[in-house]
């Protein structure tokens, strides 16, 4: 490599410490305390990776022109631990037999470290010992690949720093020393940008939103929601509310009686995605109107779930801003289920709601990817209507409001 390349793989990287660069941990609480894999997706850019629980995220900041020029080098080096106590483990892929070498720089660039070896092709492992307190660059050439990584080290170790070949193994395959739950994953990240994490572990499945703005812990409070059918729902915090983030897809109530239900347009796989419509008279299994806070109607939610009455509705509404703007915050972002436009819509609070329409009582199946309509606990008597909150694609209202009884819609479910 010309030493015009590497100066401007010096600036570049430099340029990159400087700007936005998060580390971000995952941790698990409540049901689990492990997680398994977590989904990280930019609202803003509308970009989305999943990495293994046990892995960091670093947040790096997007350079206009320069990340475009330099996307030929992103190859995947991992790096662990990281942030370190002055050692760390290396482990990247050889594509041929080559001599690789192995350089470390500092904050300032100057190069305090260089190593050269004869590798085989394969996964390799290095050790590197030594780093005082600081951050450092890593720059490791061979033939076809350039690998480069940031270390941050926290100890005054007092010497010498050395870099150690701890084995290799050919084929590629993923065997050394450091394992791959265990890596450093890269994402291009602005400030202000809206991240949703969605982590799991074993059936447990948490959202978790933020904004980050520094290194940080997200922490997954995982609590179980489970049907008789026994699907797995993903959940939510949204204030001092938990709310399902997918509609309901059962087919029975939770004590194993079966439910009346309908898949959009008859077709199960639309259910896959939307989950199932429900009358009013199905998701309430036979309870009566309720508009208490929490509503204390199970319906068909699962067990340890209720089906939410108008004034939690009103009460999560109120958590952001009101009625008039929350429905744009509940809805999911883009025109992957709603068409366009899909007014207002920024998903904040990772509520995630979907356009699965209705089916209407004189039969008719309504409105996909254009409404999205949820069922509440709360009827108006004489029984004749019952209240039902509406999202539309052309505005980003949350409209409290009423349906036939016969009108089957979604159901979310809150935690009781």
């Amino acid at each position: 490599m010309r030493k015009s390349t590497l100066l401007f793989l010096l600036i570049f990287i430099l340029a990159k410490l400087q700007a936005q660069n998060y580390l971000i941990s995952f941790e698990g609480s409540g049901a689990s305390t492990t997680v398994d894999s977590v989904k990280v997706e930019n609202l803003t850019q509308f970009t989305s990776l999943t990495l293994a629980g046990g892995n960091q995220l670093n947040l790096v900041e997007h350079l206009t022109g320069i990340d475009q020029r330099m996307s030929a080098f992103d190859n995947p080096l991992r790096i662990f631990p990281n942030p370190s106590r002055g050692k760390v483990d290396l482990s990247f892929e050889v594509k041929v037999n080559a001599v690789a070498s192995i350089e470390i720089f500092d904050l300032q660039g100057r190069r305090i470290a260089k190593s050269q070896f004869t590798l085989n092709s394969g996964h390799q492992n290095f050790l590197i010992s030594g780093l005082n307190s600081g951050i450092y660059t890593v720059i490791i050439k061979t033939e076809g690949s350039l690998y480069t990584g940031k270390i941050i080290s926290h100890s005054s170790s007092g010497q010498s720093i050395e870099i150690t070949n701890t084995g290799s193994t050919n084929g590629h395959s993923s065997n050394g020393s450091l394992k791959s739950n265990q890596a450093i994953v890269q994402m291009q990240y602005n400030s202000g940008d809206l991240l949703k994490f969605t982590g799991k572990s074993g059936i447990y499945a948490t959202v978790v939103m933020d904004i980050p703005t520094s290194s940080k812990t997200i922490s997954f409070a995982f609590a179980p929601c489970t049907d008789y059918d026994n699907n797995h729902y993903t959940i939510v915090h949204i204030g001092t509310q938990t709310w399902t983030e997918e509609n309901l897809k059962s087919t029975h109530y939770p004590d194993g009686t079966t439910a009346d239900y309908f898949d959009y347009d008859h077709d199960p796989n639309n259910s896959l995605i939307y989950g199932r419509l429900y009358a009013w008279s199905s998701a309430m299994n036979g309870a009566a109107s309720s508009n208490t806070n929490p509503s204390n109607v199970q319906g068909i939610c699962p067990n340890g779930w209720h089906l939410p009455s108008k004034s939690e509705w009103q009460q999560l509404a109120g958590s952001f801003g009101g009625s008039d703007i929350a429905g744009g915050k509940l809805k999911e972002t883009g025109n992957a289920h709603w068409i366009s436009p899909n007014t207002g819509a920024t998903d904040e609070v990772g509520f995630t709601a979907l356009p699965a329409g209705i089916w209407a009582f004189w039969d008719e199946f309504q409105w996909k990817g254009d409404h999205g309509a949820f069922s509440t606990s709360t009827g108006n008597l004489p029984m004749v209507e019952v209240t039902t909150i509406m999202l539309q694609t052309s505005n980003g209202v949350l409209t409290v409001g009423t349906f036939h009884p016969d009108d089957a819609v979604s159901v979310r479910c809150v935690k009781d």
